[in-house]
């Protein structure tokens, strides 16, 4: 049981709180933490969301009032000295905060963890964690309602809801439950339109992704009687395709949906490492691959960020994985 009490606590005998998700943010991180941010502003608390990367462009529209900050040491070290309680959400891993993490500890600040991954570090000083919940967003939206918000802006409800469509699958992964459909209803009713938040998160793909899709697929290798597919996607590609990493968000899962495919992965390089990205049809489990590089996630949803590998020796690590789970030639 979520102890959404002792969190209602802390949060108001705070003065001064930052809130933070994963590196390469995703809807369900950004929606989370904007929805808590308002929150938090309809308590008068000094509040301010730092993250360890920039927004990707096609979520940009989540936050008009421009709020999210990318984290400075030159802009924020002094603000960030008397913060009283920072939280993260959706991160999996501490380390997925990069140098807020270290922050936290240096400024003795007492932290919070609100997640639906798996989650076994002694890092955070609460951990709320219930890998049950759809999304992160879901988890935010429980404790709202426990604490009796009633003040939800529109960029409240939209955050939400991005949070809820994109780790759901926009509803037809398992995850999805009663209590999905039952937070979608509410906020439905209280403002949301779905296909305004549908269309800005998927339906506004650039010809610069297109490109990369296309030269990704040119580079897409099969394996294990076609059970396994992934790609390489370089700096190379990226440049010929006049894209960037940002670029591939959804690919891992358009490879997956291939017919008889069953995992799916890709290698992104960016500026100084590698980002490792696994999808699995039910079957197997990939989650512990992602582990094995120092990332993690959901059974059939994972990742990890590598700097000490070339990609071919990532590739290689991933498909001897693979081989020993699904025990073929």
């Amino acid at each position: 049981m979520l102890n959404w009490n002792l969190l209602d606590k802390i949060i108001k005998s705070s003065k001064k709180v930052f809130l933070t998700t994963h590196v390469n943010p995703d809807a369900d991180g950004l929606g989370s933490e904007l929805a808590m941010y308002y929150y938090l502003k309809s308590l008068n608390i000094d509040c301010k969301i730092l993250n360890s990367s920039e927004t990707p462009d096609y979520l940009t529209f989540l936050d008009p009032d421009n709020v999210i900050e990318v984290w400075d040491k030159n802009n924020h070290s002094e603000w960030i000295k008397d913060v009283d309680t920072a939280i993260a959400f959706d991160i999996g891993d501490y380390r997925r905060m990069n140098e807020l993490s270290t922050q936290i500890k240096e400024n003795n600040i007492y932290s919070v963890i609100i997640d639906h991954h798996p989650y076994s570090s002694d890092f955070f000083d609460l951990v709320l964690v219930d890998i049950n919940f759809a999304s992160t967003g879901n988890m935010v939206w429980s404790f709202l309602e426990h604490s009796n918000y009633k003040s939800y802006n529109q960029i409240s409800l939209d955050a939400l809801y991005s949070a809820l469509i994109t780790d759901t699958g926009s509803f037809r992964y398992n995850s999805t439950d009663s209590e999905s459909h039952k937070m979608a209803g509410f906020l439905l009713d209280n403002g949301v339109k779905p296909y305004d938040v549908y269309e800005k998160i998927y339906e506004r793909r650039s010809l610069k992704q297109i490109n990369l899709l296309s030269e990704s697929i040119k580079n897409l290798k099969f394996n294990f009687s076609n059970l396994v597919c992934g790609v390489i996607i370089s700096k190379e590609i990226q440049n010929k395709a006049g894209a960037n990493h940002e670029h591939v968000e959804g690919f891992t899962d358009f490879f997956r949906s291939i017919d008889g495919v069953q995992i799916s992965y890709c290698i992104i390089e960016q500026d100084h490492s590698y980002r490792i990205n696994f999808r699995s049809r039910g079957k197997y489990i990939i989650n512990d691959i992602a582990k094995s590089f120092g990332g993690g996630g959901h059974k059939l949803a994972a990742g990890a960020s590598v700097n000490n590998l070339s990609a071919i020796d990532i590739e290689n690590k991933i498909l001897k994985k693979i081989k020993g789970k699904i025990n073929v030639n």
